[in-house]
């Protein structure tokens, strides 16, 4: 049985919320209200209810939001009535008066007071919130959306009135965390900040434990569900880029939390609160706020008010709260809020186990068959490097592939050399790939088109390390030119799809005594198949009693990889999926990924979006004579080409579509795209779709659990004629599927609070509505044996680190357990248990990597596409040659 941080009760339970309901005339007076903006370097923005909200609650110091009084989105938020929704009634005076000085503020100080009358006519009411929630007995409930952030405030406070212990030793030792919640429901450790230290650079940093909360819906269950999402928050010393403050003030029990923004002084830049926040309090003569500067703010043990650090960043102190601070949290919550009944998500586990038959590298002897699926006679490998070290890791992991390991030695530059019957590798030097400044790639390739003409070719190429090419600030020194992008789009206009190996230095030569006490490494080329043999070096004379070492070699994982994704992007497809998927006809096995991304990154384009949609497919054969082979749908060409072609043809255009989206006309353009091209797959063979739940429920109703099956699917319509149309609905949000915890069955352990890691095993949950769905837990590959430190988190909590161990740990990153929630709401001709075995299977047993993937091999492969896109969440190629503003820090 697999235990989860999630829990199961009746809002019945969650007591009560204040509301005000607020009238059609109210939305009308807002849509009249001008763009503003709360600083003079800003750009105008329309007014959002958030924006109020945010207002309201830096006076009143508690949660309040501001939502349509709807169950689904409405088309216009401002067309539908909508209340104000919080945790306690505000003194009229005061709620008026915090209204009406938000508006004048909104219209730059002009004379204007038309929300706060209506909002003065408005009812306030104390509901019971169990009272909103429509359809539980189904197993299908419903409720306004506003109902799912009350739950969770409501749920929040309970549990921030008991500290949750970390033992350490006896049980009266430890620690012992207290709660403070803040403005969004948030649980934060206040008291209990951590500190972490560095020496090269010189740096201290700071961190929290922060319990977020989240109100989810499992299929068929007719009570809600609150996910508890444990987070160690980074917190910033200085204000540059920040986004996100909490101010403590006075006495209250309740934080408030603010977003932040930056504005240009006369000495540089200085925070402020978003929404003219302070503006607000200071009209309600309240306690001002004060955000403080970089000096107040470093001082975070003693400082009222705190800043999350902004974004991925070096920082003293590792992400991660830990398996272990988990397994505590899970028990502490179900005894913490025992008088709400609450009950803990479980998986029991079933008679399904995956297995991995396969792992490394195509085989040499499998790889022309696994090629053969490309359709081409001739694939080749272009390789492009400068540095002649680089030259040396491609040729070591190609090596593996020749018949005779020798044959590397007499390989020379701009000439074809074959590794097997079907594949070759050609070399060529190419010193633009390092140059400081942008390049004439037109010149550079021009040799391209001759080599795409005679063989499908895939490219290989060096790279500088530098993961994103950023505008410099006012003083700084610009970044070294990095050239995937530009290449990437070369590439794809070519017709190539492409792989990066960064450059790094040629390591020094080992010294005599180190050789003595570390193992020997391998001849190059002969290190994949020692490693597998497990050769032992001879032992030394007099050590009989002693066990030989194992040599083992320094193998180049970024070039070995790097390669084994290539071959991927080539269509290179083994018999590893055949061996460990049991289908007993062919099949086509789709993978449908959407993703909503801004156009660009200019000034004016955030609330322009496009729709990122990708469709693999991959043709399956139970006769292993018959290639598996993967294809892409081109939206340009309207066919289904092979992988590589696909790739490039979607590489080498716009990122998006135009006017799709999730909602509205938008959902409808997606869903037809999709259906044309579904149509055009092979007449009557079978189709199982993998969709990810997340990104495509608004578009097709029947992934939604409230309509779980019975609305729009995709594949709706191909199966008149008699064809099997399955969905397959995958979810890996971290927000909604259940954090896994411990399995609870687990024999034979010592330590009773180390929590086991999921196995190999499929888990189910069945509700008392009927409805099964499916869990594959997986621990994550630096937690299952890249060092110790992630495992660390088992053995220990933060508060609870050995002193002599704290510096080395303190610092690293901590693993959780992580989760794919498998639901079928169609099974066309099949058991809807062995579509959830074949998708764990593919998640299982992937292509080109030797651990677990989120989602399984075609819906993983389309979402790989999309992130290898020259524009993949970065600006468009429009905007490539505009000048470059002036970031704020």
């Amino acid at each position: 049985m697999l235990t989860s941080l999630a829990y199961l009760l009746n809002p019945e339970r969650l007591g009560s919320v204040v509301l005000y309901r607020l009238t059609q005339d109210f939305g009308e007076a807002w849509s009249q209200l001008p763009r503003y903006r709360d600083n003079d370097t800003s750009k105008p923005v329309r007014p959002a209810y958030a924006g109020l909200a945010t207002a309201l609650s830096a006076v009143t110091n508690q949660p309040v939001v501001i939502m349509p009084d709807t169950i689904t989105a409405p088309e216009d938020d401002l067309a539908v009535p909508a209340v104000l929704a919080t945790t306690k009634p505000i003194a009229p005076r005061l709620l008026m008066r915090a209204v009406r000085s938000w508006e004048q503020l909104i219209r730059g100080g002009a004379e204007g007071n038309t929300l706060s009358p209506l909002l003065a006519q408005s009812e306030m009411s104390k509901p019971k919130l169990g009272t909103f929630l429509l359809d539980a007995a189904s197993g299908r409930p419903r409720a306004p959306q506003w109902f799912y952030r009350v739950a969770a405030w409501n749920f929040a406070a309970t549990l921030a009135r008991a500290p949750l212990h970390l033992p350490s030793g006896p049980a009266d030792a430890g620690q012992r965390l207290e709660w403070l919640m803040d403005t969004r429901g948030s649980l934060l450790a206040w008291d209990h900040v951590l500190e972490g230290k560095t020496e090269r650079p010189a740096r201290v940093g700071y961190a929290m434990h922060k319990l977020d909360f989240r109100v989810i819906t499992l299929p068929g269950e007719p009570r809600i569900g609150i996910h508890v999402l444990p987070t160690f928050s980074r917190l910033a010393t200085h204000w540059a880029g920040t986004r996100t403050a909490f101010v403590e003030r006075g006495k209250s029990s309740t934080v408030l939390r603010l977003p932040v923004g930056h504005r240009r002084t006369g000495e540089g830049w200085e925070p402020y609160a978003r929404n003219f926040a302070a503006q607000v309090v200071a009209a309600c003569n309240l306690e001002a706020i004060k955000l403080g500067t970089n000096e107040t703010l470093a001082e975070t043990r003693t400082s009222s008010v705190r800043a999350l650090v902004p974004g991925p960043t070096e920082h003293p102190l590792g992400k991660g709260t830990g398996t272990r601070f988990n397994l505590y949290l899970a028990h502490h919550v179900k005894e913490a809020v025992a008088s709400l009944k609450a009950e803990q998500v479980t998986y029991e586990r079933t008679d399904v186990e995956v297995t991995r038959h396969t792992k490394g590298p195509v085989a040499r002897e499998d790889l022309d068959h696994a090629l053969s699926g490309t359709g081409h006679d001739r694939v080749r490998i272009l390789a492009l490097y400068d540095a002649e070290y680089t030259r040396e890791r491609m040729i070591t992991a190609l090596t593996p592939y020749l018949e005779e390991p020798e044959q590397a030695a007499g390989w020379d530059d701009n000439h074809d050399h074959p590794l097997t019957g079907r594949l070759s590798v050609q070399l060529r030097r190419m010193p633009a790939l390092v140059s400081p400044t942008p390049v004439d790639w037109d010149r550079e390739l021009a040799f391209v088109p001759a080599l795409v003409s005679t063989a499908l070719t895939g490219v290989w190429v060096e790279t500088i390390w530098n993961p994103k090419k950023r505008t410099p600030r006012r003083g700084q020194q610009a970044d070294t030119y990095d050239p995937k992008r530009d290449l990437r789009r070369h590439f794809h206009q070519r017709g190539i799809v492409s792989q990066f190996v960064a450059q790094r230095p040629r390591p020094k030569p080992s010294k005599p005594e180190d050789e003595e006490n570390q193992p020997q490494e391998l001849e190059a080329g002969a290190g994949l198949q020692a490693l597998d043999a497990g050769e032992a070096s001879e032992p030394k004379e007099g050590d009989d009693a002693k066990k030989p070492k194992q040599r083992r070699p320094r193998l180049d994982y970024p070039a070995i990889n790097g390669l084994r994704d290539l071959m991927l992007r080539l269509g290179a497809v083994d018999g590893r999926l055949a061996d460990g998927v049991v289908l007993d006809r062919p099949t086509i096995l789709v993978g449908l990924h959407l993703r909503q991304q801004r156009v660009s990154a200019r000034l004016g384009s955030a609330d322009k979006t496009q729709m990122v949609e990708v469709l693999t497919a991959l043709h399956t054969n139970p006769d292993p004579c018959q290639p598996w082979r993967l294809e892409m749908y081109s939206r340009r060409d309207h066919a289904w080409l092979p992988l590589p072609q696909g790739e490039a043809s979607f590489g080498a255009g716009p990122i998006g579509v135009d006017q799709h989206a999730r909602h509205k006309e938008g959902a409808a353009l997606v869903r037809n795209h999709i259906m044309a091209a579904l149509r055009i797959l092979p007449g009557q063979t079978p189709l199982i779709i993998f969709v990810d739940t997340e990104a495509c429920r608004t578009i097709w109703p029947g992934l939604q659990h409230a309509q779980f099956g019975e609305g729009a699917l995709p594949g709706d319509g191909l199966d008149a004629n008699g064809r099997s149309i399955a969905v397959v609905s995958i979810n890996t949000s971290y927000g909604e599927v259940p954090t896994p915890v411990d399995r609870a069955d687990a024999r034979g352990r010592r330590d009773r609070a180390r929590p086991q890691a999921p196995d190999d095993w499929l888990h189910e949950r069945t509700t008392a509505a009927g409805v099964t769905s499916w869990y594959f837990a997986q621990k994550s590959r630096s937690y299952d044996g890249f060092g110790q430190t992630s495992i660390n988190g088992s053995t220990h909590t933060r508060f609870t680190i050995p002193e002599e161990l704290k510096a080395a740990l303190l610092r690293k990153d901590w693993h959780s357990f992580t989760a794919t929630q498998i639901t079928v709401p169609q099974p066309g001709g099949h058991q809807a248990k062995d579509l959830a075995a074949l998708t764990a299977a593919l998640c299982h047993q992937s292509l080109a990597w030797d651990a677990r993937t989120r989602h399984p091999v075609p819906l993983h492969v389309a979402g790989a596409v999309d992130r290898n896109h020259p524009e993949y969440r970065g600006s468009s190629f429009e905007t490539d040659t505009d000048q470059p503003g002036e970031d704020a820090p």
